[in-house]
């Protein structure tokens, strides 16, 4: 059965990841270019010269005639014979414009932060490749499920390897968290068939583990299930989406768990809601079938 889970886990509490990651998606402003200098206005128009002598009357200062404006558009006077009209003056250069603006702020990463207190964040950077990632614990080492290990795929990754159509997991996190959001950064890079997504409120019950199943199958369709002391229950669907998941490329995936409203998010778009107060606290969990996926930018707010 699909999500059936190992019946041998090594989870433990695990001790709390701090500021371990900056993922992308801070913007910050930088700022705009000052003001450019004003421009030096035009010289003012010469006025018009006395007007030789004659019969006409001699164009006063700066007014040629009776009619013509000196200086204003460099216009002959027309009374007074002798008078000349003033000189046009020259246009005076605009001012500069402002400097260039300020380049945005980075790039935004895939998901960007989940709003609240960051309670662990996991870039896995800091990890080896071909090792397990520190802080995490694969939950089905006994039954042949799958393989975990850091690898480099332009960063640092944590790569889940699916032997088959059980989910294979790794669980990390602390089982004392109670109302918090989880997003990761999930990208499939082969199977066929293949589902995909985490756990929330992961810890060890009476009989196997207890865990809201949250994943997107390969037709985009989301599916929520809680499971409690060995009994799993449906709690929501969302049929395939309209255009259906491709492998390699990534998908930022994110469960929210405040109180009892349970809520699955692929790519800030809410795919299915619901009210469940099964369960109440609890870890974290990355899980794949019948493929290969690559797990980034590991984010738990409350």
């Amino acid at each position: 059965m699909v999500g059936h889970f190992t019946r041998c886990w090594l989870l433990a509490p695990l001790a709390l990841a701090v500021g371990c990651l900056t993922p992308a998606g801070y913007d910050r402003g930088v700022d705009g270019g000052g003001s450019g200098a004003a421009g030096t206005g035009g010289v003012g128009a010469m006025a018009g010269s006395t007007g030789a002598g004659g019969g006409g009357r001699a164009g006063t200062a700066g007014q040629a005639g009776t009619t013509g404006t000196a200086g204003t558009a460099g216009l002959t006077g027309v009374a007074g014979h002798g008078g000349t009209g003033g000189t046009l003056a020259p246009t005076g250069t605009a001012g500069t414009s402002g400097g260039a603006a300020g380049t945005s702020g980075g790039a935004a990463g895939t998901g960007g932060l989940p709003p609240g207190t960051v309670l662990y964040m996991d870039d896995f950077e800091t990890d080896t490749a071909s090792a397990m990632a520190t802080g995490w614990l694969e939950g089905d080492t006994a039954t042949g499920l799958g393989t975990w290990s850091v690898v480099s795929d332009g960063t640092k990754v944590l790569q889940g390897a699916a032997t088959g159509s059980d989910f294979t997991v790794d669980v990390g996190g602390n089982v004392a968290w109670t109302d918090y959001t989880f997003q990761v950064d999930v990208k499939v890079i082969s199977g066929s068939s293949w589902e995909v997504g985490v756990y929330g409120r992961f810890a060890l019950g009476t009989d196997k583990a207890n865990f809201y199943e949250a994943y997107m199958d390969d037709s985009g369709g989301v599916k929520l299930r809680v499971k409690k002391d060995g009994s799993t229950t449906d709690l929501g669907t969302k049929s395939k989406a309209t255009t259906a998941p491709t492998l390699n490329t990534t998908y930022t995936f994110k469960l929210d768990m405040h109180g009892g409203n349970i809520a699955i998010y692929v790519n800030g778009m809410v795919r299915v809601m619901v009210t469940d107060p099964t369960l109440t606290a609890g870890g974290i969990g990355v899980i794949v079938s019948n493929g290969t996926a690559e797990f980034d930018n590991v984010v738990v707010t409350k």
